[in-house]
């Protein structure tokens, strides 16, 4: 409610400690907590930091942190009209396009704005022109975040940013985890059906309405199970298409709708990943080193004058390094392909594996190089 946000701008301006708020963490839903997460726990743990933490979603669970080092805030409505006062180090957000739209930078000099990827997509077809261009530091998840954030910098005549190489968090997290879940199931991987995880973008005629009903026909006719997950956007804007789906199938005991965007529960089980334009697929392709199935429809395009770079996508780039491709006209084939999938995932693997190492800076480790340079950033020494 507005007058709890009014009470809480209240706290954070005149009665926060300053030195709680030297670094500040942003999130806008509370699904973007796993790309920060790992940032925050080794700040803590290694820097013995205390921080803030702001969520413009009532339900993100940090909320409801016990932790003395974190001190957390939720301004929705008037998130616009604190960040433009913010007084820190630091401040680290997932969000692209500040300072295009409502949100404003802050008027603090010495404020440090920090972007923090939340795919691994490239910077300048799937996000709007000038997304990243008023960040003062961005750190790269890899060489291609680089490279097409520096190329639109002499495009465009933009003051250089700080570009870092860090990695990628989410990717680390699902390796890790995928490790584990491989030890202490590795019993019956082998013995069950083939799990299918259909995860679509979220995008106008995507997989659920162009060949989504026939996909998971012609999977549960050859015998597999199918998860189908909508993105999170899809779940708010079409949760009556969602219904529907779920009341055709339901009768289908291999079939199962997935609404909860914050597991990753499926991500381990699939064997096989079919998507469309979403940069979920290189998440699941490099922290399981399983292939993706993608379904070739008309590209995510947010930035029509992403040509000019010169540099083709990486999601475009990298669909078959990491799976193959076909088209809504091939979907009754899908299960042929997916067999092949299994019958050589070895050699999917050691593709997918040459692939993480050429796009995913400092796999396993940069959560840590994340913290180390924001540190860096705090104490002036960049």
């Amino acid at each position: 409610m507005l007058w709890e946000e009014c009470a809480a701008f209240y706290t954070f301006f005149r009665r926060t400690d300053k030195n709680s708020k030297n670094i500040i963490f942003y999130s806008s839903q509370a699904q973007y907590i796993s790309f920060l997460e790992g940032l925050i726990d080794s700040l803590i743990t290694n820097h013995n930091v205390k921080l803030c933490y702001i969520t413009s979603d009532c339900d993100d669970p940090i909320l409801y942190s016990k932790s003395p080092d974190i001190t957390t805030f939720c301004f929705n409505k008037l998130f616009p009209f604190v960040l433009p006062f913010v007084d820190a180090s630091a401040i680290v957000m997932t969000m692209p396009d500040i300072n295009q739209f409502h949100v404003k930078r802050s008027i603090n000099e010495k404020t440090n704005h920090v972007y923090v990827f939340h795919s691994l997509i490239s910077t300048h077809m799937g996000y709007r022109r000038g997304a990243f261009d008023y960040y003062d530091t961005v750190f790269c998840a890899g060489p291609h975040h680089r490279k097409e954030v520096r190329r639109n910098e002499e495009v465009y005549g933009l003051k250089p940013k700080r570009l870092l190489a860090v990695g990628y968090s989410r990717v680390d997290k699902i390796f890790a985890e995928h490790k584990t879940y491989l030890s202490q199931f590795a019993s019956i991987v082998d013995q069950r059906r083939t799990c299918v995880l259909i995860a679509p973008s979220w995008q106008p005629l995507g997989i659920l309405e162009t060949c989504g009903r026939e996909l998971i026909a012609t999977l549960l006719e050859a015998g597999h199970q199918v998860i189908f997950r909508p993105h999170p956007m899809t779940i708010v804007k079409e949760p009556g298409q969602l219904l529907d789906l779920e009341q055709e199938f339901i009768i289908h005991e291999n079939f199962q709708l997935d609404t909860n965007s914050v597991s990753e529960k499926f991500i381990h089980q699939a064997d096989v990943m079919i998507c469309d334009w979403s940069g979920v697929a290189f998440e699941y392709a490099f922290g399981t080193e399983r292939p993706v199935l993608f379904i070739d429809l008309p590209r995510k395009v947010r930035n029509l004058e992403y040509k000019k770079l010169g540099i083709e996508p990486m999601e475009e780039s990298l669909r078959e390094e990491i799976g193959k491709i076909i088209g809504v006209d091939e979907v009754a084939n899908a299960g042929v392909i997916i067999s092949d999938f299994i019958s050589n995932r070895h050699l999917y693997r050691d593709k997918i594996v040459k692939a993480r190492d050429k796009y995913v800076y400092n796999l396993g480790e940069s959560s840590d190089i994340g913290a180390n340079y924001i540190i860096d950033i705090c104490n002036g020494r960049m």
